[in-house]
């Protein structure tokens, strides 16, 4: 009996482990056809530029957790490798990209099952490393103008009531005395 293993079109950042017999898994490494796969997993279409296939043995278990940790941003407390059996037999990383952003039901059978799935993470940031070479150096340096300094807040006040008295005795005179 074939398991049901249902996913979302919205679904992103999960990455699946499916350990997968040869007949799967060698189309799909030699020239990248995931049609076995696709019939494997009950005829549901995905991208192989969203897996990744590793063959049986390919990696130890360090090299693997750190494909997982490094390579897919897996937290490495939610990594079990005593569930993936990737000195046994050929195993195929499958995102949720590989889906298309189609909902999907998969009837997985011998040919491809389901061993492990694994949340991603967000990817880090990119670091930049600072330049080197001397022709970076003295870009930003030199001499800094002076910054004039502006008035302070007393002086502009004492400056807005001469204006205003100034206003005021114009005013004044044109009124008494006129032009």
């Amino acid at each position: 009996m074939a398991n049901l293993l249902e996913v979302s079109k919205h679904e992103t950042g999960v990455l699946r482990v499916f350990q997968v017999t040869d007949d799967v898994a060698l189309p799909y490494s030699m020239k990248g056809d995931c049609e076995n796969l696709e019939r494997a997993m009950g005829g549901t279409s995905l991208n192989p530029q969203e897996m990744q296939h590793i063959s049986a043995g390919e990696l130890s278990d360090a090299d693997l957790e750190t494909l997982l940790v490094d390579g897919y941003d897996i937290a490495p407390a939610s990594i079990n490798l005593s569930e993936i059996p990737h000195k046994l037999s050929s195993i195929l990383l499958v995102r949720s990209a590989a889906f298309e952003n189609k909902p999907a039901t998969l009837h997985l059978t011998d040919n491809a099952n389901l061993v492990a799935a694994f949340t991603e993470g967000k990817a880090p940031a990119p670091q930049f490393t600072p330049l080197e070479s001397d022709a970076a150096k003295g870009v930003l340096d030199g001499p800094v103008p002076e910054v004039k300094k502006g008035r302070s807040f007393g002086d502009r006040m004492a400056l807005t009531a001469l204006a205003a008295l100034v206003c005021a005795v114009a005013v004044l005179y044109t009124y008494y005395i006129g032009f």
